[in-house]
């Protein structure tokens, strides 16, 4: 259990509170989705089957960077106050 200190009020706060949890892994599916979509539409021309779709790797993809991107910031519980950890 992490707790985050707002450079705002100063005041802590747990970092896996459920909204945060929450938040986390609707970026995560949103970025799954948009990683399969754009995935879906490049393709990969490598590999032994020749050429298969992007769609599974696209996804993947998506979702880890999204998680990453997401997990940058925090907003406190207390003040509202969005910021970077």
């Amino acid at each position: 259990m992490a707790h985050i200190n707002c450079p705002e009020c100063r005041r802590s706060f747990d970092n896996n509170s459920p909204e945060s949890l929450v938040t986390r892994a609707a970026a995560a599916a949103a970025g799954a989705g948009a990683g399969a979509w754009f995935g879906g539409g490049v393709g990969i021309v490598a590999g032994p089957l020749g050429g298969i779709a992007g769609t599974l790797p696209g996804a993947v993809i998506g979702g880890l960077l999204a998680t990453f991107a997401v997990d940058q910031f925090r907003r406190c519980i207390h003040c509202g106050h969005i910021f970077k950890t």
